[in-house]
């Protein structure tokens, strides 16, 4: 059979790919990837281990350096993940690092990527303020105790996007707005 009748932009009907899925190759690099990063992480918790063992210990010195793109020093916002039961409802610490002049950048997470791949890493979401506009409200900020572990966070107020924003990762295309912390699924508004 000849697909010469069925193109859809000079391609071949068969080279889309409906509901996002991915192809074999594109899984099997990112086996490959989780392998190495576990790999990384051992070596690296491995270091870890060997610094705290030499801690106080008679003439023996050592330390682990890495450069922190996030941190302690950048404000922090906490999203309500907002869901039709409240008992669902989540909420989580989101970065926000000043990028330039009247420029921002928010990191997230994405719930659908979290659930499609359990991997943090594959689940962060990054909103530039100069792609998609959103404000820092800075007269609600305060302090955010986490209920699970007791431990308070600093906020420097609340999020609010101008747009609906989108998850870019491959296979996702989770759409969401944020109004005032509160973070709204597709499921949850007309689209």
């Amino acid at each position: 059979m000849t697909t010469e009748g069925r193109k859809i932009a000079g391609l071949p009907v068969d080279a889309f790919v409906k509901g996002g899925t991915t192809s074999q190759r594109w899984d099997n690099d990112k086996k490959k990837f989780y392998a190495e990063t576990e790999k990384r992480r051992a070596h690296q918790d491995a270091q870890r281990q060997l610094v705290e063992g030499s801690a106080g210990r008679p003439n023996m010195m050592s330390s682990l350096v890495s450069m922190q793109l996030s941190g302690q020093g950048n404000p922090k916002v906490c999203l309500t993940y907002k869901a039709h039961d409240t008992a669902l409802e989540q909420q989580a610490i989101c970065e926000v690092a000043i990028t330039g002049p009247e420029q921002m950048l928010l990191s997230l997470v994405c719930p659908k990527c979290l659930e499609r791949t359990g991997k943090m890493h594959d689940s962060q979401v990054i909103v530039r303020s100069e792609h998609r506009k959103f404000h820092l409200d800075v007269s609600k900020k305060g302090v955010w105790v986490d209920p699970g572990s007791g431990l308070s966070y600093p906020l420097a107020g609340t999020i609010t996007a101008d747009d609906l924003l989108t998850c870019s990762a491959l296979g996702c295309g989770w759409k969401f707005r944020i109004d005032d912390s509160n973070l709204y699924g597709s499921h949850q508004f007309n689209m």
